[in-house]
């Protein structure tokens, strides 16, 4: 029997979340745009990855690693990275939620817009975006390696130029160990298709993703570098990148990165970091300011603090008080006005605003400090009125 896909209005995680539409669907799973209503109705991406074990002990294996590498994929913080901000199991598929990419794909802009290829300055650009990404998946202590770059698996979004790398292997959680590779014919390189990715196996798919939008001429499995016409330096770093063993390919991200930023013939479109400098912000703040505000609290009230963990991604927090009665913190990232805005619940009522907090701002920890003592003062108060809300 097919696998029936959901439909618009179905929703999951005890109501969380409501399926929109779906965005695309293959053999293996399925991506939809989402809202959550515990957001205001905020968008998200849901990528559904089917269980593919045939008994249950082969379910029970893909459920234990794709838990592993989804808990991984939260730690992510990147710019060029779309972040999952949770996960969860929903009859015999695995899901995981993820910041919505509104965008084209670089396989389309490349039919659309391609003479045969594109701009040198342009792909030089997009590849230094995703070179910083790797940068941050390969120097982790256990290197993360994406292993599926391609064209398809990168989203532009054309008014600020900012590129995301989506689609990670992460179908690697949910296949057993049957010897089969990921990745795509013609991008991913021997050792990949050996079974062996690195994180060198990325930089080979990437010079591929580099030749085949320079040049419009799709990879295959026997692909062989050819020379651009584009400038000489280029060509270097690029045919660099698609040596087939990795002791003779360009040596990290971060050397690739410099081989590109070197380029003098070619001017590089990169894109406004506005929207990065904000979230990068809102993580400083979170880890800096925020999480030792409140795990203060949650030391100072014992069993009265109902919140015992934080969560590691700042979208939507609730830190909650009660005695008995619950007294809630509402903390929330707004995008649109570039603040973190603090609401206020006392059991039935209505949350109400106490204050907002711009994590770029020089005074962000004396406001937070001044938010949270109004907070505690409400809560110390509401304790001596006797009235369940």
């Amino acid at each position: 029997m097919d696998k029936e896909w959901l439909s618009p209005g179905t929703v999951l995680d005890q109501g969380r979340f409501e399926v929109i539409r779906a965005i695309k669907a293959g053999g293996m799973g399925a991506v939809y745009e989402v809202v959550d209503h515990r957001l205001g109705g905020k968008p998200y991406a849901l990528k559904e990855m089917i269980n593919p074990g045939v008994d249950m002990e082969g379910q029970r294996n893909a459920r234990e690693r794709f838990i592993s590498e989804i808990q991984v994929m939260m730690t992510l913080k990147h710019p060029n990275i779309p972040r999952v901000t949770t996960q969860f199991l929903h009859g015999k598929s695995f899901y995981f939620v993820m910041d919505l990419v509104r965008g084209i794909d670089l396989s389309q802009k490349l039919k659309r817009d391609g003479d045969p290829g594109l701009p040198a300055g342009q792909v030089v650009g997009w590849a230094l975006q995703i070179l910083s990404a790797l940068e941050h998946l390969h120097k982790r202590p256990q290197p993360v390696v994406h292993r599926d770059i391609k064209p398809s698996n990168i989203l532009l979004d054309e008014d600020t130029g900012r590129i995301a790398l989506i689609d990670f292997g992460i179908s690697a959680a949910s296949n057993p160990g049957d010897g089969l590779w990921i990745g795509t014919p013609g991008y991913a390189p021997p050792e990949q298709q050996w079974g062996k990715p690195e994180p060198k196996s990325d930089l080979y798919a990437l010079g591929a993703t580099m030749h085949y939008l320079l040049s419009g001429i799709k990879p295959t499995n026997d692909f062989e570098f050819e020379e651009l016409k584009v400038d000489a330096q280029l060509n270097k770093a690029i045919k660099a990148a698609l040596m087939n063993w990795p002791d003779e390919r360009v040596a990290s991200a971060e050397a690739m990165a410099e081989s590109l930023r070197n380029l003098k013939n070619i001017q590089v479109d990169l894109p406004s970091m506005g929207d990065q400098d904000f979230n990068g912000a809102v993580d400083a703040y979170k880890n800096e300011v925020l999480d030792p505000s409140l795990k203060e609290l949650i030391s100072r009230y014992g069993n009265e603090c109902h919140t015992r963990f934080l969560p590691q991604n700042l979208d939507y927090m609730q830190f909650v008080l009660a005695s008995p009665t619950p007294f809630e913190l509402q903390i929330t990232k707004d995008e649109n006005r570039s603040v973190v805005a603090f609401r206020e619940k006392q059991g039935i009522l209505d949350a109400r605003l106490i204050g907002e907090v711009d994590p770029q701002s020089s005074d962000r920890a004396q406001k937070t400090q001044e938010i949270l003592t109004q907070y505690i003062q409400d809560y110390e108060e509401s304790k001596g009125w006797g009235v369940a809300f």
